[in-house]
């Protein structure tokens, strides 16, 4: 008698994700909050996506990667800065069909009123994972003190660690 024993879903996308397949997260669980003048340099006030981009924010001008750049580069539609990003408008399920650019570009020189509540996606190009993200403050000019609120998809945890070290294993059999 032959058995098949099927591997959860979760486990099919441990085994993608090891092969370098495009991941996307949908939703907004993760809020991060920079206040007004609080210290960029602290973690505490860095969302620390993955190993790679750490978004913040100085107290003026636009946000950045802290991992891969020390400051914002750039100046209206004109940079480069959060480093290995793109940036679109609409959700992550659509990856495929969204047209990416830079974050400067995608805030036309005016975060505040071209990004706040606009649904958007961040592709993470190292890492390429793609998440919702949603503007919803941002403290504009010398006076705002580098205020940036968002919310944005979290990275699910694996259902059981033992599944990660399954490699390309999808079922397996068993004879009697």
């Amino acid at each position: 008698m032959n058995t098949r024993t099927m591997l959860s879903a979760a486990t099919v996308i441990a085994v993608a994700q090891a092969a370098g397949a495009q991941q996307f997260f949908e939703g907004y669980d993760v809020v991060y909050d920079k206040a007004p003048f609080a210290d960029w340099m602290l973690e505490a006030n860095q969302d620390r996506i993955t190993d790679n981009v750490w978004i913040t924010r100085a107290d003026t001008k636009g946000i950045f990667n802290i991992a891969q750049e020390a400051s914002y580069t750039g100046s209206g539609t004109v940079g480069n800065s959060p480093l290995d990003t793109e940036w679109a408008f609409g959700n992550a399920v659509n990856f495929v069909s969204l047209t990416f650019t830079t974050w400067a570009v995608a805030a036309g020189g005016n975060p505040g009123f071209n990004l706040v509540g606009q649904d958007m996606v961040v592709h993470l190009i190292t890492d390429d994972m793609y998440f919702d993200i949603r503007f919803t403050n941002w403290g504009g000019g010398d006076g705002g003190g580098g205020r940036v609120r968002y919310e944005r998809a979290a990275i699910p945890a694996p259902a059981t660690p033992a599944l990660l070290g399954l490699g390309a294993l999808i079922c397996t059999r068993r004879r009697r």
